[in-house]
């Protein structure tokens, strides 16, 4: 298989005029609305393909080699044989940042096992495809960060390796909207015979009990979230102790707080699951106080 890297004809800044939501498709950078990548590229048939979503805070991408240790970890883990030049895959973001010229950005990368006749076998010879957009960031609405959200618990019935960011993304689309046809903000996945708690549809996963931290632990059923991983480290390095282990159902209703965590997410709390109350109804003081250590850890307010 080929390489993953920057297009070689991508002049200096200053060059070509800024284009707001842009896309970049195997060394080509154009306005999304004509992006195409071809009818029997595999990640159109079969999922075949890996994903990863960035943002930038304060005009910066946040977290970038985690996010792409995690790509490298996708990739092995479907085998789809591309190596990464991280160094020119970066250069190659910042362009497109530049290019769009949002405040800030939210940067779409899918590598898919590239274009080849419609046949279950890997096939042999063909380039992955390079796709990646940038828009602009969206946020939390105020109102959401102010009251927190509310939560559906919903059988987790997607694949066994949730560990791998891949584009098999249908239950997550399914029960993301069930959570809001109930009325509900997202949808928590648990598992039906363990009762066991994994992350939402977009996120990861904590809750509080006398001031401790709990985290779903890194298993095959649950992302490796690059947001998780920074805020346990930042928890841990303001001595706030942080658990990682199994949750069940019955543990997450009694908790004091519960919250998610992601790019887009920061730390969000969760104050209703199942018309189940969590706490007082409210986010509580860890969520607070977890979240401004985040914003303040990024030189933001």
């Amino acid at each position: 298989m080929g390489s993953v890297s920057a297009c070689s004809n991508c002049g200096p800044a200053g060059e070509r005029p800024r284009m707001p939501d842009i896309a970049y498709v195997n060394g080509e950078f154009v306005p999304l609305a004509e992006a195409r990548v071809p009818v029997n590229d595999r990640a159109y048939y079969y999922a075949d393909a890996v994903y990863e979503v960035c943002a930038t805070f304060g005009g910066k991408v946040f977290l970038l080699d985690l996010h792409l240790d995690r790509l490298e970890r996708s990739l092995a883990g479907v085998r789809i044989g591309s190596t990464v030049d991280r160094r020119r895959l970066a250069a190659l973001i910042e362009e497109g940042i530049r290019r769009a010229g949002h405040a800030e950005t939210l940067i779409y990368l899918q590598i898919s096992r590239g274009v080849a006749p419609r046949e279950k076998k890997f096939p042999v010879g063909a380039a992955p495809t390079l796709l990646m957009t940038f828009r602009e960031k969206p946020r939390v609405a105020p109102e959401k960060r102010e009251s927190g959200i509310k939560a559906l618990l919903v059988p987790d019935d997607r694949w066994a390796h949730c560990d791998y960011k891949t584009i098999m993304l249908l239950p997550i689309v399914l029960a993301h909207q069930k959570a809001l046809d109930a009325g509900k903000d997202d949808a928590l996945f648990y598992d039906r015979e363990t009762m066991r708690v994994y992350e939402a549809t977009g996120a990861n996963a904590f809750l509080v009990r006398d001031g401790v931290i709990v985290a779903p632990e890194e298993s095959s059923r649950t992302l490796p979230g690059t947001v998780r991983r920074h805020l346990i480290d930042l928890a841990r390095r303001n001595r706030i102790a942080v658990e990682e282990r199994p949750i069940g159902v019955a543990e997450l209703l009694a908790a004091d707080e519960v919250f998610l965590t992601g790019t887009t997410t920061e730390v969000l709390a969760v104050v209703n699951v199942d018309d189940h109350v969590i706490g007082d109804g409210a986010p509580g003081p860890m969520t607070k106080r977890l979240h401004r250590m985040f914003r303040e850890s990024l030189g933001a307010t």
